[in-house]
């Protein structure tokens, strides 16, 4: 039975096909993650594209009508879960830490604004959640910003405050020089979640974060 640690511990990841806005290709960056959970086949397909228009990714829902143009041309991260099952048997979180050299250095939690005094893991929950996120800086000073982000479940589905990941992938992007670049999308194997499992537990205490992925 194939496992989530195990195929990511061989760096299986494949190029998928390229995301298009009415025919002009928006991903620059791509990446496919195979998983299995409770002998069910599953898929993540992960693309980088560049901010091309602030407005039509929801900027301007943010800023309180500013401007937005700031955030052209930076990162935008999709990760779309492909998993056959319903209902209940297809909940997911994704939970997200992201470290830069403009901060601490250190990897800090990254939850949404809405759910930042909420006592959850979670940046992104439901029935196969797509993650979306769309970093950037008001400033091009010279700085590193990079993420993990994790496919995680909860063995009853909905009822436990307990943890699993199944799978994961780092991304980010770095400013040199007031040039943009982005970091590619890349697997992350059990090893990688297990260095996050110290700030997890002191972020969430009240929860539990099971070592290694979850296979079955």
């Amino acid at each position: 039975m194939r496992c989530g640690c195990e195929i990511l511990a061989r760096g299986l990841a494949a190029p998928i096909r390229p995301i298009r806005d009415n025919g002009r290709v928006t991903s620059v960056d791509s990446l496919r993650i195979d998983f299995s959970l409770r002998g069910i086949s599953g898929l993540i397909d992960v693309s980088i594209s560049p901010n091309a228009d602030p407005n039509a990714v929801g900027y301007s829902l943010l800023s309180y009508g500013l401007p937005v143009d700031f955030a052209r041309g930076f990162p935008v991260c999709r990760a779309a879960v492909t998993y056959p099952a319903d209902g209940y048997a297809a909940v997911f979180g994704w939970t997200q830490m992201v470290r830069s050299t403009d901060a601490t250095g250190d990897f800090e939690m990254d939850p949404i604004a809405i759910y930042r005094e909420l006592d959850t893991p979670f940046a992104w929950y439901g029935t196969r959640p797509e993650l979306f996120d769309a970093p950037c800086r008001d400033s091009r000073q010279d700085m590193t910003w990079e993420c993990h982000s994790y496919l995680c479940i909860s063995p009853d589905a909905v009822l436990s405050r307990r943890v699993q990941a199944v799978a994961g992938f780092s991304w980010g992007f770095m400013i040199s020089g007031g040039v943009i670049k982005f970091i590619p999308a890349a697997p992350l194997g059990p090893a990688a979640w297990d260095g996050h499992l110290g700030l997890l537990r002191a972020s969430h205490p009240s929860w539990t974060f099971d070592g290694g992925y979850v296979c079955a």
